[in-house]
């Protein structure tokens, strides 16, 4: 008996062996990161029963869309001719480069005349999407990456299906891991009253489209195609609720109203058509939206920047690699994943050596452990060039913000990490309005001031297993 096992480990580990040898070439052409690159090698070559099955369920990094909405992109972009502003437009060089590297990235122009609010507080983005449901009367659009099982997702769930019953066209897309217990639990009362509902990309090999780490993180909810919710925030309480719960994460969303929501109603067809092969769903989805009237020209410019493994590009990662590189007087980052690849981790350092104020809030502590401690592996070479690194102590920080200079201000769902940048399909919201970037300033100072500032003597001092475990977290963070 013992000898059939032995027989079964060598059969086993030589096929591994040989997958091994053939796998490997394949990973070098593809040209990933140099960092993704080594650690993929060292986990096929040195554990190849264990690195061979795990680059065939997580590997592979490029996803082909098989059919997009009929409407496309050019329905977005005719209809809003009027409101697009040349990225040389913009008020300032740095708003000029990000605009010209994203639109030349494959995102469409800014566009004026939207009206923009900004949301910190959970019961304000309650409010505010429960709000909009109730007001929808042609159709509801609403993509998530995490629909909890709790009391606010229920409620969301219950508030969608009303509208369902009352004739309103709602359509629910949902990750397929993000959000699994919800597809199997929460979603039938929305069914029950004509919602629709589809799962983005399923985890397991039994479906045509499959994929068990490319992840749909938008956050994405529109009504009538004329008013969007969009940033950070999943529905669950932990991210809102009817009162502002010390329980709630720290978090940052943004409604917009205006020519803006075009290129988001864009982004939802595209991604719907993709989970449903329904390329061309019916109701009124591009009405006409005049500009407001009462925005001034440093109001409410924005563009619209989704990235994805589907696109020969990365926009949003250029996009923030060119604001980094093209900041003058501050780089203020708060987001609650923080490992950066070389270019981001090198061009933070060097615009604090210039003697820009770079500033990063992450959380004091973490719901994905990994992460963290791999995020904490660059802490002291980005302190030695000069930057200030903040922890967020009152509760999780879940924000996604971004502000460089008076100039340029980011929210939506993508983090300033490997995963976010070059794995999930993300959302972003780049703010060329001088109020709009105001609001996210004075809401990075408040969450300064509820941070512990990280002292670089004392961080330097940890035990050094613990700094084996961040950089050994860090090595292999470009598989996840």
């Amino acid at each position: 008996m013992l000898d059939g096992w032995r027989i079964a480990a060598l059969i086993l580990s030589t096929i591994g062996y040989i997958f091994a040898f053939l796998l490997i070439p394949r990973i070098i052409l593809e040209r990933r990161q140099p960092g993704a690159t080594v650690a993929w090698v060292l986990a096929i070559a040195l554990l190849p029963v264990i690195g061979v099955p795990l680059y065939f369920l997580v590997g592979e990094r490029r996803v082909r869309r098989h059919i997009r909405a009929k409407i496309g992109v050019v329905g977005a972009v005719e209809s809003s001719l009027e409101n697009r502003v040349r990225p040389g437009a913009l008020p300032s060089p740095v708003a000029g480069n990000c605009g010209s590297v994203l639109s030349a990235a494959g995102s469409p122009p800014p566009v004026n005349g939207n009206q923009v609010s900004i949301l910190h507080q959970g019961d304000e983005a309650y409010q505010a999407v429960l709000g909009l449901i109730e007001e929808a009367r042609d159709h509801i659009h609403a993509q998530f990456f995490i629909l909890d099982v709790d009391p606010i997702g229920k409620r969301f769930i219950h508030a969608l299906a009303a509208r369902a019953k009352a004739g309103v066209q709602v359509r629910l897309l949902l990750d397929a891991v993000g959000s699994w217990r919800a597809l199997r639990r929460l979603i039938r009362p929305l069914q029950r009253a004509g919602g629709e509902v589809a799962e983005f990309l399923p985890a397991l090999p039994l479906h045509r489209k499959w994929s068990a780490h490319l992840r749909n993180h938008r956050k994405l909810l529109i009504t009538d195609g004329r008013t969007a919710f969009c940033g950070g925030m999943n529905i669950g309480k932990k991210y809102m609720g009817p009162r502002a719960e010390t329980y709630q994460w720290r978090d940052t969303g943004a409604v917009i109203r205006g020519p803006a929501v075009r290129d988001l109603q864009v982004i939802f067809l595209d991604d719907w058509a993709f989970a449903t092969d329904e390329a061309g769903p019916a109701g009124q989805l591009f009405p006409s939206l005049p500009p407001f009237a009462d925005r001034s020209p440093q109001e409410g410019t924005l563009q619209v920047v989704a990235s994805g493994p589907d696109r020969a590009l990365r926009p949003i990662y250029q996009g923030v690699f060119t604001a980094f590189t093209s900041a003058a007087r501050r780089i203020w980052i708060a987001t609650p994943y923080f490992v950066p690849d070389d270019a981001i981790g090198t061009s933070l350092e060097n615009a604090a050596l210039r003697g820009i104020d770079v500033r990063l809030i992450v959380p004091e502590k973490s719901d994905l452990r990994m992460v963290w401690l791999a995020g904490r592996s660059y802490f002291d070479d980005l302190m030695l060039a000069g930057v200030k690194i903040y922890l967020y102590r009152p509760t999780n920080l879940h924000s996604k913000v971004l502000v460089i200079d008076d100039d340029v201000g980011v929210v939506g769902s993508s983090n300033v990490d490997i995963r976010s940048f070059f794995l999930n399909f993300e959302l972003g919201v780049f703010l060329y309005g001088k109020k709009e970037i105001g609001l996210l300033a004075a809401a990075f100072e408040e969450d300064i001031s509820r941070s512990l500032r990280l002292d670089p003597a004392t961080f330097s001092r940890r035990p050094k297993t613990v700094r084996l475990l961040e950089d050994t977290c860090r090595i292999f963070s470009p598989l996840f």
